[in-house]
């Protein structure tokens, strides 16, 4: 055999189409030029176990559905899209490129959906222990994503250039000054100045369509490596049965072909979302008006926003250490819940996360109806 080309491995020989076929030829083809075969048999070997949760494990891929909703949008709308003009090419893009208003409000549908699908699978990979080890690393990284989206979000926020937009912008950026040592820096960072201008959009779309994207390709990329290394984690009830009680599917064969039909449905919501409730375009802002009553943030910062209002003046202080306390004690959970089921630690820890999801979601509710 020419000695350029790779022998296609036997185990191989039994996978693949007969020799015969169109489709065999061009796959030995492949894989004498590409002896990929070990990565194809590693990935084949992959399986999810099978549980009363293993809905759960649905998320992720949920997330990276939006995400990529998300990209593709994204990249329709940077078409006729202008930060030196920026309320009147939104005005454009709706009233009067083809579809702009639809490619729009699926584009501000999906990074809502995305933001929920994230928070929901961060709460349920906590309930599942899913981050002890050797999975810290990819507790950590996905812990990372989420910040990352979030940013996201906010970073997106303020393009359109309207009322809400701006002075939501405004006020979010005004509590981060306040926050001590980094704080001050980040707010000049994003504003460009003492405030929210015209000036500010340039830094905000950089960071919206290059350096944010880049960094969540990246991190979900070495996330994703952690988790096809180590494998989907088996919670503490599943992975006390005993061996022959374990059921498994393949990931790249039932479990994968089992979320397109969800894939598929969750699309026909972000249209059907995207069609009833189009995302509107509020007057252009004036940097010289009030701030509208009653103006807030997106639902997926109400919570901070809401538990702030709880500690007044120089107590605001107190109510940022005590936010930022909370969200660092998930960087170090990994670190101390580290045992079995039975162990005090782990108990007491699940008790806390569910104290913190309760108290989310009633700080959200609150600030929405306030």
């Amino acid at each position: 055999m020419d000695e350029r080309f790779a022998p296609v491995p036997p185990e191989a020989e039994e996978s693949l189409p007969p020799p015969g076929t169109l489709v065999g030829q061009g796959l030995r083809a492949l894989l004498r030029r590409y002896p990929i075969w070990p990565v194809v048999a590693f990935f084949g070997k992959k399986r999810v176990p099978e549980h009363r949760d293993t809905g759960w494990y649905a998320l992720g891929g949920i997330a990276m559905l939006f995400f990529a909703i998300q990209v593709v949008t994204g990249i329709l709308l940077m078409v006729y899209y202008r930060p030196s003009q920026p309320w009147q090419s939104v005005q454009r893009i709706v009233t009067e490129v083809p579809y702009g208003a639809l490619i729009r409000s699926v584009h501000h549908w999906s990074a809502n959906l995305m933001a929920l699908a994230l928070f929901v699978h961060l709460f349920s990979t906590f309930f599942m222990k899913a981050y002890r080890p050797p999975r810290e690393l990819t507790w950590l990284t996905g812990l990372g994503l989420f910040g990352l989206v979030l940013f996201f979000s906010f970073s997106g926020y303020l393009l359109p250039w309207d009322d809400l937009s701006f002075f939501a912008t405004r006020v979010g950026i005004a509590e981060m000054e306040k926050a001590p040592l980094l704080g001050p820096w980040m707010a000049d960072l994003l504003r460009g100045g003492a405030d929210v201008t015209v000036d500010t959009i340039g830094r905000f779309y950089v960071f919206h369509v290059t350096v944010l994207p880049l960094l969540v390709i990246a991190l979900l990329g070495v996330h994703l490596l952690f988790i096809q290394l180590q494998g989907v984690s088996e919670p503490d009830h599943f992975a006390a049965l005993p061996g022959e009680k374990k059921r498994y599917r393949s990931f790249f064969g039932e479990f994968l072909v089992g979320e397109i039909p969800i894939w598929l449905f969750l699309w026909g919501v972000v249209l059907a979302l995207a069609a009833m409730l189009p995302r509107g375009l509020a007057l252009e802002a004036d940097v010289t008006a009030a701030a509208p009553v009653g103006i807030k943030p997106e639902w997926y910062f109400l919570a901070p926003y809401q538990a702030l209002k709880l500690f007044p003046g120089r107590l605001e202080l107190v109510g940022m250490a005590m936010m930022g306390l909370a969200a660092g004690s998930l960087l170090v959970v990994p670190f101390i819940d580290r045992a079995t089921p039975s162990d005090a630690r782990g108990r007491l820890v699940a008790w806390l996360g569910a104290a913190g999801l309760v108290g989310l979601i009633v700080m959200t509710v609150w600030g929405l109806l306030s």
